[in-house]
Parts: structure tokens; sequence; C-alpha cells
């Protein structure tokens, strides 16, 4: 039988699950702030804003993904984390986390020079549109701030990888 604290978790985009499998706890934040799940959290449904999640795995190691906003679930009905956690019998398992990304990447798998080429554009692009006044400008001004944001959401996720790559 598998550890009682460890719970189901997974974390999907509409291309892919980057993660499904045993968890000990998961770190993310939303617009409420920073919180932790651990098995037998109260069932919530949230909002997930752009930060790096981690899962913590029951070997200790740490997966940790980029997030660029979405939602989570935390279900806590009997059996939610059957097929998740091994050996999990419907009485056992009763938390599960599911979050729903539109877009995410495994930490590891960040192009840091991609990113950084990404920050430099957005950047430049936004100075070039500070003298706009117009409703455009603002519309434009808006799409380049969330490429910075990104930009520097997967630089700062980067370091926790490790030496750069790219």
């Amino acid at each position: 039988m598998s550890d009682s604290n460890t719970f189901g978790t997974e974390l999907v985009t509409p291309e892919s699950a980057l993660f499904a499998g045993a968890a000990t706890a998961v770190m993310l934040r939303s617009s409420e702030g920073d919180f932790t799940v651990l098995e037998g959290h109260t069932a919530v449904v949230g909002d997930v804003v752009p930060s790096i999640v981690r899962i913590e795995q029951p070997d200790a190691t740490i997966a940790a993904f980029c997030v660029h906003g979405g939602f989570v679930q935390v279900a806590t009905d009997p059996g939610a984390a059957v097929g998740l956690v091994e050996d999990a019998s419907p009485e056992e398992r009763s938390t599960r986390v599911t979050v729903l990304a539109g877009v995410a990447e495994a930490v590891g798998e960040i192009d840091v020079a991609r990113a950084q080429a990404a920050k430099e554009a957005a950047t430049a692009l936004l100075a070039s549109l500070s003298s706009r006044d117009d409703e455009e400008g603002a519309f434009e001004r808006e799409v380049a701030e969330r490429a910075l944001a990104r930009a520097e959401l997967r630089l700062e996720a980067s370091e926790l990888a490790g030496p750069a790559r790219g």
C-alpha cells in the first residue's frame, strides 16, 4: 500500500499532460496568494496566476513547471485520486489536485536564449509604444506587457533548473 500522505495530482494543458501521479504537496499561486495543497485539503476551485507550480513527489523530488495562468481544482470525493496513486483504494485516496493551464512548461525545458530574446523584444516594443496614446497603442502595450511578463517568468523559472541552456 502507498503512503497515506500522498494524493493524486495532474497538470494538464490543451496539448498534453505534463504531470500525472502521486504527490505529497503542490505549491502554487492564485489571485488570493500562495498556497500549498496537502492530503486532506479542503475542496476548492480557483485561479492560478502566472507562476512556478511545484509538485513535491513521494521521493522528495520537486517537479517544477512554469504556468502562465489557469485554474486549479482540489477534489475530495472518495476515490478521487484512484488512477494517479498506485495501490489506491477508493476509501483511502480522497484528494486529487488538477491544474488546468492554457500554457505551461517544465522548468527544465525552458529555452533560456529564446526567453531572453523575447524579453528584449518586448522591452523594445514597449519603449517604442510609450508615446502612443490612442486605443490601439494601449492594446499593443498590454500585449507587449504580457509578453514581457511571460519572458521574465520563464527566466526566473530557468534559474531553478541550474546552468543556462539555450
